[in-house]
């Protein structure tokens, strides 16, 4: 028992933060201090209408997108001192959410077990069985969930719109590149390769089902945007409630 009450403790999250790009040293301080190994950044913007607070409060401001894996455990203590020292419970000051990861390299899982102090476990044996329970209590928790959504260039606007009016509170997005297989491309009609935006939205669960209904029905597959869609079960956040 004592063996899987450890090994809940430790299971992996991923952190996703979106802040003000001036936010990003103290943040790299803030997981430096916390023995944090691995963490990645980027920027984005958001995409509603510039009169329009979106749902991260920083209007049409550009916006530092930070990623960092860390042990369930260091979660609390995590989102702890990132209120403290930064403006996630402003009007304004960003959102934080953590999120389930199903998968992990041994190598990664240990060096963040050996940093953060969390207790040394056997990830390749013991994932698996905990993945099934931990996704249940997390989505039987869980207040948000945050789309992904995957539309060719120029259209991350109507994403955001049809999100809006179905009850979310705007998007962040991202540019990039689609790489589709010949069969994929022609079964779908969508070029092998295409400039993309990436839109996230993170929306309360009850509305969840109606915001994708509405963004499948504008820029879905079948539409000129082509657009793509994954959703998934929020486990801790802050900055939202605030929003």
């Amino acid at each position: 028992m004592k063996i899987i009450q450890e090994d809940k403790q430790f299971f992996p999250r991923i952190l996703l933060s979106v802040t003000d790009v001036k936010d990003g040293k103290k943040l790299e301080k803030i997981f430096d201090e916390m023995h944090l190994p691995i963490f990645y950044q980027c920027r984005g913007k958001g995409t509603a209408p510039s009169e329009l607070m979106d749902i991260f409060g920083l209007g049409g401001s550009t916006r530092l997108l930070t990623l960092a894996i860390l042990p369930k455990c260091k979660v609390q203590e995590l989102f702890s001192e990132m209120s403290r020292r930064l403006s996630y419970r402003h009007k304004g000051g960003g959102i934080a959410i953590s999120l389930p990861v199903t998968g992990l390299q041994n190598l990664v899982a240990r060096m963040i077990g050996e940093e953060s102090g969390a207790p040394e476990v056997s990830m390749e044996d013991k994932i698996k069985e905990r993945v099934r329970k931990d996704m249940s209590e997390v989505r039987k928790k869980s207040k948000y969930t945050v789309i992904w959504v995957s539309v060719a260039s120029g259209y991350s606007d109507d994403v955001v719109d049809v999100a809006r009016e179905a009850g979310a509170r705007g998007g962040t997005v991202m540019k990039g590149r689609r790489r589709s297989s010949e069969r994929a491309g022609q079964h779908l009609g969508i070029a092998m390769q295409d400039e993309q935006e990436f839109v996230m939205i993170v929306t309360p669960t009850e509305k969840k089902s109606e915001v994708m209904a509405a963004i499948g029905k504008s820029c879905g597959l079948c539409t000129p945007a082509h657009g793509v869609m994954v959703a998934l079960a929020v486990d801790e956040a802050i900055g939202l409630d605030e929003q």
